[in-house]
């Protein structure tokens, strides 16, 4: 299921990656909940930012090696949004 990253040759499981992407974009959100409610929070604000970052290395991971997550994360000169399975088919993910 995964694919090889042609630059270090590790290969990444596709599905298990996007599952941590949802993982964490649900923690993001709630966390942004949290924040609603307690902007002061320090804490809270440290823990979103860990979050994004995390996140950003994921995508760009997902993006790279598995196909891209949304049309605008199309990478390279081949466009490769259409060869699927699509981020949300996750029974073909």
């Amino acid at each position: 299921m995964g694919e090889i990253n042609q630059h270090n040759n590790t290969q990444i499981n596709c599905a298990a990656a996007m599952k941590k992407l949802r993982s964490i974009d649900f923690a993001i959100v709630d966390t942004v909940l949290y924040l609603d409610a307690y902007p002061n929070s320090a804490s809270a604000l440290e823990y979103y930012r860990k979050l994004m970052a995390e996140r950003e290395r994921l995508a760009y991971t997902v993006n790279t090696q598995c196909g891209p997550l949304t049309a605008r994360d199309n990478v390279g000169d081949v466009w490769r949004w259409t060869n699927g399975p699509w981020p949300w088919h996750t029974e073909a993910n």
